[in-house]
């Protein structure tokens, strides 16, 4: 095996082998003899990348490798929002269709199968090769599918029937290539015959034979314009023909070893090809040079592909993916070579991470958690990729990058004091006293948790310790307390203590810490193991508020009381009739004049057990009796809270509008002084932070049908992310809540007379519960609660975005509008309004409803 990197560790006496197969190989030495033995050999836990292509509407892109299924991205979101399975070999090459509908899948089995990219349905499954298919391509209708196979042969499909429709025979060895020209009159293949075969799609027969290659061909694209075609190979060079005379027109050499993979820029300017010596490199078209070498991938690059330009101009290629053998994506700027950032998938799991050159990151927390950062310089330094959430992590950060965006980290992540603090955690019954064991369940509802923090010390490096920050102590996964700020030490230690309620089973009770440059500590763990005797059904508690009556009488609305009742309502019904999960479900409405301030806070604080919390006008309320159904929650119990109203942002900060606004003036004539007058009355982000950080429930879920209400998903600091940061979504992570805002921090949430509803209500609850429609792959007559708020994320553009059009020159009467664009006929150029999701990949999802049988629906 080729070894490739090595790196030694002075202090255990051992070194490391990186090797091309993506094995780690750790082995013991020593100083004056050979290796003694091999002591452990760690697989990578990614999986070698074959194929890669984007949608041609830029909607998705996919790539497949060796762990036999299928990843699709989604461009707007950045993120890995589906896994397909079924492959029994490697999947070999992976194809769209003009619309983006469907994506056919080869592999090593002979297999080909066709999915609905929405749906992510299988639809057919094609079986006839009697090898391998390595390649394969649609026609520019969509409606043919070809393929070559390792028997010899390029098959042609029906992709509406699903039935094979020609074979084209004549190749005197394996098929590795095969290409439609984009009129679907020609289809080109090569293989290890070293031949380039012409053949009429229509006829079914062979018309040219091209030579030229001295080597076997394992790669064929032909440009958008159809007149010239590219092939690459085992002889290590691209070849460009003229597609009407079949001339040779241009031969590029560069690559070390096998072309394994082409792709042509939209504009047809520029040529990308990818082989086995590790490097995608792109070529100019005009000129016949390499513009850039792409290095750092450590394996084969099989597939390369461009995507069009955000910016919508026809002729422009904005990026190039690029997949390897090492078990990445790597996403380049195709203007400038420039790395823009690297996609990794854990393989057979749906988990993923996206991670920027100078260290910015997304992805699921498995996968950060998972993934180790080894830094370049004098020692064997790695760390664990969520020891820099605070700094780097960006939510959306692949969506950011191919918007253009240009994100940037706020400092190298070398420059960061990289020394992570320690924790010793320890737990005693708070009734005897004794010692928490596994072995020893607990019989009294809290435990007295002792957390043993110490800094790492001053060193040759260091002037000064690393400092103990921020504490956080989690319950099964649910934040249930937290040390906020720097941490008193003495002699760079100290002990903190905390009561935490316990229900019956297993407690898992974790503990991490940040230092001074805000880089967290690893995790620390125990698990607390409660008797059976505390063992209870919880309690469903839902407030939904609703106002469409304001103290001025400019600011109301038509929808929000019926949406609030309705939300409210169905999910009772769910919950209780359908579930079963709970002994009781208590619902509570706010709305219209019960909706003030003063009894939402009431209410909040009523579910966190903090009478002392409450208002003087919230306890003298009418409403009062009412809202003392709310309990102190448990950890058995879950909260829903639903707001449909009016919501503001105000530079990085969120309020709920409730009734009593304070302010009498007119809408039209809001000046500064009456702007500040709302915002007082208003019930803030950092308020429903404080609430809510309090409420220790065992599920969460908050639902704001509110304009600008993605705001309250924003963090203050100009970075975006949930740890050690500020604000809802921080809340929402480290609770393990779901939170679903209506819209962007910059959007309205529309009403659609028509509909009689918010558009994210009757998304929710019409469409989505009602008629089973968020039961998405696999529709299994369950909803969960995953499934329905992704579904409305995607849902309530689809809607407005049909009303629209069918609203085009007959009127806008029924459709509500951001304001200012009431007048705007052309649908293209209204703001389309986006719900935003926050809830943390690894929380347990709970099911939302069930029905009698499997729902049939489409999304």
């Amino acid at each position: 095996e080729t070894v490739e990197t090595i790196a030694f560790d002075a202090a255990s006496r051992r070194f490391a082998l990186g090797t091309g197969n993506k094995l780690i190989q750790l082995w013991n030495a020593d100083g004056k003899q050979a290796v003694d033995a091999l002591v452990r050999t760690l697989d990578s836990i990614s999986s070698s990348v074959f194929t890669t292509a984007f949608s041609p509407d830029n909607r998705w892109f996919a790539f497949a490798g060796k762990d036999r299924s299928i990843k699709i991205w989604e461009v707007a979101t950045g993120r890995n929002v589906m896994t397909l399975k079924g492959h029994t070999g490697w999947v070999t090459s992976v194809a769209f269709n003009l619309d983006g509908t469907l994506l056919a899948a080869g592999s090593l089995s002979g297999v080909i199968k066709v999915w609905n990219v929405e749906s992510g349905d299988e639809k057919f499954s094609f079986t006839n090769h009697k090898e391998s298919v390595n390649r394969i391509a649609f026609s520019a209708d969509g409606k043919s599918l070809a393929s070559a196979s390792g028997d010899g042969t390029v098959k042609l499909w029906d992709t509406l029937t699903g039935r094979e429709t020609r074979t084209f025979t004549g190749h005197t060895g394996e098929v590795h290539a095969v290409a439609f020209s984009p009129d679907g009159k020609t289809i080109i293949s090569g293989g290890t015959d070293k031949i380039i075969r012409v053949w009429d799609a229509n006829a079914g027969t062979q018309v040219r034979e091209v030579r030229g290659h001295e080597g076997i061909i394992y790669a064929l694209a032909f440009n958008s314009s159809g007149k010239q075609f590219a092939s690459g190979g085992a002889d290590k060079v691209v070849k460009i023909w003229d597609a009407a005379t079949f001339a040779e027109t241009a031969t590029l050499t560069g690559h070390s070893n096998n072309v394994m993979s082409l792709a042509f820029s939209v504009d047809d300017a520029l040529l990308a090809s990818g082989g086995t010596d590790g490097t995608a490199r792109v070529w100019n078209i005009a000129s016949g040079k390499e513009t850039y070498k792409l290095s750092g991938h450590t394996g084969a690059v099989n597939g390369v592909a461009f995507t069009l330009s955000k910016s919508n101009a026809p002729k422009s290629a904005a990026w190039l993916m690029s997949a390897s053998e090492d078990g990445s994506c790597r996403l380049w700027d195709a203007r400038t070579g420039g790395l823009a950032a690297t996609l990794v998938t854990l393989a057979e799991t749906n988990e993923w991470i996206v991670v920027a050159p100078d260290g910015l990151f997304d992805g699921s927390p498995v996968a950060w958690n998972s993934i180790l950062w080894r830094f370049a310089n004098n020692t064997f330094s790695v760390a664990p990729v969520e020891a820099f959430f605070t700094e780097f992590y960006e939510p959306g950060l692949l969506a950011t990058i191919l918007a253009g965006k240009n994100p940037r980290a706020p400092q190298s992540i070398t420059q960061k004091d990289r020394r992570q603090p320690s924790i010793q955690v320890a737990a005693t019954d708070a009734q005897s006293g004794a010692s928490v064991t596994p072995e020893n369940p607990v019989a009294a509802r809290t435990v007295k948790v002792k957390l043993d923090l110490a800094e790492a010390l001053p060193d040759a490096t260091h002037r000064i310790g690393s400092g103990v920050r921020d504490v956080r102590l989690f319950r099964n996964g649910t934040l249930v307390k937290v040390w906020r700020s720097d941490v008193p030490l003495e002699k760079g230690a100290t002990t903190l203590e905390a009561d935490v309620p316990v229900i019956a089973g297993d407690n898992q009770l974790t503990v991490y810490a940040f230092n001074r440059d805000n880089v967290k500590s690893s995790d620390r763990t125990i698990n607390v193991k409660g008797a059976e005797s505390l063992r209870r059904t919880g309690t469903a508690y839902i407030v939904a508020v609703g106002v469409n009556d304001y103290s001025n009488a400019g600011y109301n609305l038509k929808f929000a009381v019926p949406d609030a009742k309705d939300f409210s309502e169905q999910v009772r019904q769910s919950q209780k009739d359908l579930l079963n999960r709970f002994s009781k479900v208590e619902v509570v409405s706010l709305l219209n004049t019960e909706a003030t301030k003063a009894n939402i806070l009431h209410a909040l604080n009523n579910l966190a057990g903090d009478k002392a919390q409450v208002s003087p006008a919230a306890a003298a309320s009418t409403f009062a009796p009412q809202l003392a159904a709310l309990k102190a929650v448990q950890p058995e119990d879950a909260v829903v809270f639903y707001f449909a109203g009016h919501g503001v942002a105000n530079k990085s900060r969120f309020y709920l509008l409730p009734h009593d606004l304070g302010y009498k003036g007119s809408r039209r004539r809001l000046d500064a002084a009456g702007f500040q007058t709302i915002l007082a009355h208003g019930v803030s982000d950092q308020e429903l932070e404080s609430a809510f950080e309090r409420i220790d429930a065992g599920q969460v879920l908050f639902v704001i049908d509110a304009c600008n209400s993605g705001q309250a998903l924003e963090a203050e600091e100009k970075r975006r992310g949930p740890m050690n940061s500020k604000g809802l979504a921080q809340l929402a992570y480290e609770k393990g809540m779901f939170i679903l805002t209506a819209a962007q921090s910059y959007q309205a949430a529309l009403e659609v007379a028509e509909l009689g509803h918010g558009l994210l209500t009757y998304t929710l609850v019409e469409e989505g519960l009602k008629q089973n429609m968020a039961d998405a792959a696999p529709r299994d007559g369950r909803v969960l609660l995953a499934e329905w708020l992704d579904y409305a994320t995607q849902r309530v553009p689809q809607i407005q975005q049909e009303k629209m059009n069918a609203s085009r020159g007959v009127g806008t009467a029924n459709v509500s509008f951001v304001e200012g664009e009431e007048d705007e006929q052309d649908p293209a150029r209204r703001n389309i309004q986006r719900p935003r999701v926050f809830y943390r990949r690894d929380t347990p999802v709970p099911i939302v409803a069930v029905s009698a049988q499997p729902t049939q629906a489409t999304r």
